[in-house]
């Protein structure tokens, strides 16, 4: 019934949509103040529900997502803004009922722009049972919470900034009290001109980790970063970061860590038609794997965007993960060691600018040495996109 009902209520929006609807997408603007009301309707196949190496379970999800956004600009030019976001993702399982989910997503975010200083504060707030991001094959319901605030000093060939993050996440389960946790972070990057748009950079990190109900996994770290922001080349901009990091945990018994670390983030405008996005992250994580307080990850991903034809749009997602452990876990012989690719090819067509349908295919591939830890899945997605 909820399955129909959610089909039923889409069907007509997408309607009302498509016969009030002008031409061109048509925000709610009042002077400053812009809306931006949306709802998208996705179905999905998924040949591997809970992520099973030897016995893998399919079904055919349901996704509906409302979301709106607003922005106001004030100040001289409205160079100061103050944006609010929020979308919820209500998932329905054809054949697995007890996996239905509503994941909410809120973020906001206030920008004060006053010449030499400017203040950049954001906060995002989750309330999520998705695994994206996590070590997970299990959903688990938790709260999620974000705050990042830069205060930023700029000179003529001299930058600096200084930064605080807050981080929290609370478990909605007993048996993951364990893991109830909440990270602050502080850092001062130092930024000097060196070219016309590049500028070298030096930076100190540091950040305290405590767990609520497990002291031994509380612990500090601390980094030390040096690179380049801005012009790589001509065409490819961004930001690289390498240095060194420790993670010192509280326990004698918990594993810390001293090595390399790396942050960068590259963007590459080849043509007004083909953008591309390259990311790479090498440095430890937090870990909610048994005997392990961390893992050592080397991340790499990619994005392409590619516009052809008449309003047709290509994207190609892709990444590896390698991820390390430093400890075997219980009845294990040998340290944790996870290779993770994907591949996620799409393609869009905006039929009109308010209405956006899309097809996608998604390839997930882990490789484990411990065998229950490995697993194969193939996405396969339909959606239509309805933008007020």
């Amino acid at each position: 019934m909820r399955v129909k009902l959610s089909v039923f209520l889409m069907l007509m929006v997408l309607m009302l949509g498509i016969i009030f609807m002008p031409e061109a997408a048509s925000a709610w603007e009042q002077g400053r103040l812009k809306v931006n009301p949306s709802c998208k309707y996705e179905q999905r196949y998924d040949s591997n529900v809970f992520y099973d190496r030897d016995d893998p379970d399919h079904d055919w999800i349901s996704i509906t997502t409302p979301g709106i956004s607003g922005e106001f600009g004030f100040g001289t030019e409205a160079k100061h803004k103050v944006s609010v976001a929020y979308k919820v993702d209500l998932g329905v399982f054809y054949r697995f009922s007890d996996q239905n989910y509503a994941n909410h997503d809120l973020d906001s975010r206030i920008f004060l722009d006053f010449g030499k200083i400017t203040l950049d504060a954001s906060n995002n707030f989750k309330f999520t049972s998705s695994r994206a991001g996590t070590e997970f094959q299990s959903r688990n319901l938790r709260k999620e919470d974000t705050v990042n605030v830069i205060l930023g000093w700029h000179f003529n060939k001299f930058d600096i900034e200084t930064g605080y993050r807050f981080f929290v996440v609370d478990f909605l389960s007993d048996t993951l009290d364990s893991l109830d946790r909440y990270e602050n972070g502080a850092w001062i990057t130092g930024y000097y001109q060196i070219a016309p748009k590049t500028k070298a950079l030096l930076e100190v990190d540091y950040d305290n980790i405590q767990y609520w109900n497990a002291g031994g996994r509380n612990g500090n770290a601390y980094a030390i970063l040096t690179g380049l922001k801005g012009e790589v080349t001509k065409k490819i901009e961004g930001t690289v970061k390498l240095g060194y990091k420790s993670k010192i945990y509280s326990s004698s018994s918990a594993n810390d860590f001293y090595g390399f670390a790396a942050r960068m983030d590259l963007f590459y405008d080849m043509n007004e038609k083909v953008d591309m996005t390259l990311s790479y992250y090498s440095e430890p994580y937090e870990s909610v794997y048994t005997n392990s307080n961390y893992y050592y990850g080397n991340h790499l991903i990619y994005n392409l965007r590619y516009e052809f034809l008449e309003n047709f749009t290509g994207v190609l997602d892709m990444f590896w993960f390698h991820n390390s452990y430093p400890s075997p876990g219980p009845g294990e012989n040998e340290k944790r060691v996870d290779d993770e690719f994907e591949v996620a090819p799409r393609l869009e067509y905006a039929w009109k600018e308010y209405l956006i349908f899309g097809i996608g295919y998604r390839f997930h591939k882990r490789w484990s040495n411990v065998h229950s830890r490995g697993y194969t899945q193939h996405v396969m997605s339909a959606d239509v996109k309805l933008a007020f």
